[in-house]
């Protein structure tokens, strides 16, 4: 059942159970059929929120569409998830989340923001080997490379060089 309180709300659906391995599996198909890619969905249930992030650069026009495709086709599933839950479909934007390995290998080249347990750099990975993130960042008026290793971050994302 899809509820609009606003062109651009989130709709309130109806499930039973939160499964979201089975929402990431049907949803890829559906997004994929649709020419787009699917990043990531999450669930947090502290406000009943289904996130639906796609890997696109949408207009909100478009955004707006396809939302309503996605909530139209998880309506064909609501017997099988459980209580009510808001959708909201979004893209990842510009400083989107950097996840494993080869996406680490994938931003090579692009500027970054990168936390460990005790620091914080923004800088441009210049390479990825052997599980070592090398970046070139700037410290106060000079550059110097830093390494390091990608099981010691918290967070990696791309980052936006002002």
């Amino acid at each position: 059942m899809y509820l609009k309180e606003r062109e651009i709300a989130p709709s309130l659906l109806f499930w039973r159970n939160m499964n979201t391995e089975k929402i990431r599996n049907v949803l890829t198909e559906f997004v994929n059929e649709k020419g787009m890619k699917l990043f990531d969905i999450e669930y947090r249930k502290s406000d009943q929120t289904l996130t639906v992030l796609l890997d696109e650069k949408l207009d909100m026009d478009a955004l707006e569409k396809i939302s309503g495709e996605i909530s139209s086709f998880l309506d064909q599933y609501e017997d099988e998830f459980a209580d009510n839950y808001f959708l909201d479909v979004s893209t990842v934007g510009v400083e989107r989340p950097i996840r494993n390995e080869e996406e680490v290998r994938d931003a090579v080249g692009e500027y970054i923001y990168v936390k460990t347990k005790d620091n914080e750099y923004y800088g441009t990975l210049t390479s990825f080997n052997n599980g070592m993130m090398n970046l070139k960042v700037k410290d106060k008026t000079r550059e110097k490379d830093v390494s390091i290793e990608y099981s010691k971050t918290k967070k990696v994302r791309y980052a936006v060089k002002f």
